[in-house]
């Protein structure tokens, strides 16, 4: 019986029962994700809230304040995307 050599880095073409499937470590990217995304969510909502109270009592700071507010929580979407995705510049 002739037996094949291996050599390093290459993929064998008939599978082995030595080669079993390793499971991955814990992650707690999921949850963080999850919660990150909840905070963006509650960003906006409260942004909109500003903009909505700012239009009733027309007033241009609470309209400036609830623009800021969106536009932190893009931010913070945008880093957290970029972050979970393991795209670092």
């Amino acid at each position: 019986m002739a037996s094949a050599v291996l050599l390093p880095g290459s993929n064998p073409t008939v599978p082995s029962a030595l080669l079993l499937p390793v499971e991955a470590p814990w992650s707690p990217a999921p949850w963080i994700g999850l919660a990150l995304v909840s905070v963006v969510i509650a960003l906006v909502a409260w942004g909109l809230q500003l903009m909505q109270s700012a239009v009733d009592q027309q007033e241009f700071s609470l309209m400036l304040a609830g623009c800021l507010v969106c536009s932190a929580a893009v931010g913070l979407a945008t880093v957290m995307v970029m972050t979970l995705n393991d795209f670092l510049l």
